[in-house]
C-alpha cells in the first residue's frame, strides 16, 4: 500500500470561504420566459486574485457537471493531493471539487480512487480525468483522455461520496497495432452506462481527424463497435465550412475537426421507446476548425451552422460545446459563443430557440451568458465549454431549466431559464443598468466611473458585470451615452 500524503494547501481554504455572487447583470424577458443568475464564479465577477487562489484555476480542471444537487469539477492529478510511491517519484491523486447547485456554496473535495488506491499519476499530462459527467438513469462516469498510441480505454461509474472508481467496461478504439488510430480528448454517454435499465452508446471525435469513434451495448450486453459491420470508428467525409474571422464570412470547407472535437448525441423522439430514445443515431460534432455540425450515424451531414445566415449567431473559432434541451414543449440549444479571446467578451454561450424540425436555419436569440463575461484566461489549448441544461418542475408545477456554464481557467455559474423563475430566496435581482458603482442610484458618479474606466485610470474588473451598459463588449463612450440617456429618461 502506498504511503499516502494528504498535501493540505491554503487554496481548500479561500474556496471554503468564499462566497459566490451573481453576475449583476439584466436578462430582459423574451416573451414568457425568464432567466435569473443563481450564482456565478468567475474571473470577471469574483476577481482575478480570489480566482487564482482556486485550486482549479489551471489547465487540468477540463470539464464539470450537474450531478445530485452539485456541481461537480473534475480535477486531473491535482497538487494538493499527492502520494509518496518512494524516494524520489511522487504520484498525483484525480480530486472533484464540489459546490452547491443552489447557492454555489464549496461542499468539499472527493479525492478518486480505483481498486482500492488513489487514480493518481506521476504526470498531469496524463488526463486521467479529462471526462466527466452524467448518463440518463443518473450514473456519475468519468473517462481519460487517450492520445493516438492509446488502443482502448475504461469508463468508470464514480461513487461521488467516496470518490470510487468502477469499470464499466473497455472500450476499444483499435482492433490491431497497425489499424488507424485517433486521439480522443472528450466523449459523450447516452443511456445506461451499467446497462442494467437500457442500453448505452458512447461516442468520441478523433481530434485533427476525420475519424468518428463508437461503442455500443445492449441492455445486459457488453460493448461492442458501434456502427455497422464490426467498426468501431468510421471516416466523415461531409463537413461543415470553416471560419475566417478577418471578413467575418465563412471560409472554404474544412478536412478535419482540428483540436479537441466534442461530441453531443441528441435523444430520440419517442420517450416510451428505449431502444431509439437512447440510440444516438444524431449527434453533433463541434471541431476547433469548424461550428457545430448534425450528423447521421452513417456519416452524413444533415445540419449545420451553414445555414445559420446571421454572422453574429456564429460562434467563434477555437470554443467547442452544445447541448440541446426542451421547454414547455419547445425546443431550445445551449452553445458556446466565444472563446476566452474576442472584442471585450470572453467564455460566453448563446441560449437560442430552433423550430419543431429543431432546424439551425430557424435560430432565435434569447441571451448571451453572462452578458458581460466568464474571463479573457487561456485554457492552454483545452477548447471544451461544458455546458449542461437539466429539466425541473418547481412547487407550482412549472417546468424550468438549470443551466451549467464552466469554462477551464475562467469560470462557472449557474442560471434558471422559465416562466416563473426567481432568484433562490424569492428575491429580484436589485441591480439597475446603468448603475455602475451598484449605490442604488443612477446618476453623475456612474457617468465618472466609465470615464475612469476608458481614461484607464480604473479598470472594468472594479466594477465587475456593470460598466458595460450596452452590452457590446466594450467600455466606452456609447456607455457614458446610455448613462446620460438612462439619467435624462430618453
Amino acid at each position: 500500500m502506498k504511503k499516502i500524503l494528504l498535501t493540505l494547501a491554503t487554496g481548500l481554504l479561500a474556496i471554503s470561504s468564499m462566497m459566490a455572487g451573481t453576475d449583476g447583470q439584466t436578462y430582459e424577458p423574451v416573451g414568457d420566459y425568464k432567466l435569473v443568475n443563481d450564482w456565478i464564479i468567475s474571473r470577471v465577477h469574483t476577481g482575478e486574485l480570489e480566482y487564482n487562489a482556486l485550486p482549479f484555476a489551471n489547465n487540468y480542471a477540463r470539464r464539470a457537471t450537474i450531478y445530485n444537487g452539485e456541481v461537480l469539477i473534475a480535477q486531473t492529478c491535482s497538487p494538493l493531493y499527492t502520494h509518496q510511491i518512494n524516494d524520489t517519484t511522487t504520484e498525483m491523486q484525480c480530486v472533484l471539487f464540489r459546490y452547491d447547485v443552489k447557492t454555489g456554496e464549496y461542499l468539499g473535495a472527493t479525492p478518486l480512487t480505483l481498486n482500492g488506491e488513489p487514480y493518481a499519476s506521476t504526470a498531469q499530462s496524463s488526463l486521467l480525468a479529462n471526462n466527466i459527467g452524467v448518463d440518463h438513469f443518473g450514473h456519475l462516469w468519468l473517462a481519460q483522455y487517450t492520445s493516438e498510441s492509446t488502443r482502448s480505454f475504461h469508463l468508470y461509474q464514480v461513487d461521488a461520496q467516496t470518490g470510487a472508481l468502477t469499470s464499466v467496461g473497455e472500450l476499444i478504439k483499435a482492433k490491431t497495432q497497425e489499424e488507424v488510430c485517433a486521439r480522443i480528448d472528450y466523449i459523450d454517454v447516452m443511456g445506461d452506462i451499467t446497462r442494467e435499465e437500457a442500453q448505452c452508446n458512447v461516442m468520441g471525435a478523433g481530434a485533427s481527424s476525420d475519424l468518428i469513434y463508437r461503442w455500443h451495448a445492449e441492455q445486459g450486453s457488453d460493448w461492442e463497435p458501434g456502427f455497422d459491420g464490426t467498426d468501431y470508428h468510421i471516416q466523415i467525409t461531409q463537413f461543415p465550412r470553416g471560419w475566417s474571422a478577418a471578413n467575418g464570412t465563412n471560409s472554404e470547407e474544412v478536412a478535419s475537426w482540428g483540436y479537441a472535437p466534442f461530441v453531443k448525441m441528441c435523444l430520440g423522439a419517442d420517450e416510451s421507446d428505449p431502444d431509439t430514445y437512447y440510440l444516438g443515431d444524431l449527434f453533433w460534432i463541434d471541431g476547433f476548425f469548424s461550428a457545430p455540425a448534425l450528423y447521421m450515424v452513417n456519416g452524413d451531414m444533415w445540419d449545420s451552422f451553414n445555414a445559420v445566415e446571421n454572422w453574429e449567431l456564429q460562434p467563434e473559432a477555437g470554443t467547442n460545446g452544445l447541448t440541446e434541451f426542451h421547454l414547455d414543449g419547445r425546443n431550445f440549444m445551449l452553445y458556446s459563443m466565444k472563446q476566452y479571446l474576442g472584442d471585450g467578451h470572453g467564455c460566453q454561450a448563446n441560449i437560442v430557440e430552433l423550430n419543431a424540425d429543431l432546424e439551425l436555419s430557424s435560430m432565435e436569440k434569447y441571451w448571451q451568458i453572462p452578458a458581460d463575461s466568464l474571463g479573457h484566461t487561456t485554457d492552454g489549448g483545452i477548447r471544451i465549454h461544458s455546458l449542461e441544461a437539466i429539466p425541473g418542475v418547481d412547487e407550482d408545477g412549472n417546468e424550468y431549466v438549470t443551466i451549467l456554464t464552466y469554462k477551464c481557467q475562467n469560470g462557472f455559474g449557474i442560471y434558471r431559464m422559465g416562466k416563473n423563475v426567481k432568484p433562490y430566496g424569492g428575491q429580484e435581482p436589485t441591480y439597475q443598468k446603468g448603475d455602475v458603482t451598484g449605490d442604488g442610484k443612477i446618476d453623475v458618479e456612474d457617468v465618472n466611473a466609465v470615464i475612469n474606466i476608458i481614461l484607464k485610470t480604473k479598470q472594468a474588473g472594479d466594477y465587475p458585470g456593470k460598466a458595460d451598459v450596452t452590452g457590446d463588449g466594450k467600455v466606452d463612450v456609447e456607455d457614458v451615452n446610455a448613462i446620460i440617456n438612462i439619467i435624462l429618461k430618453v
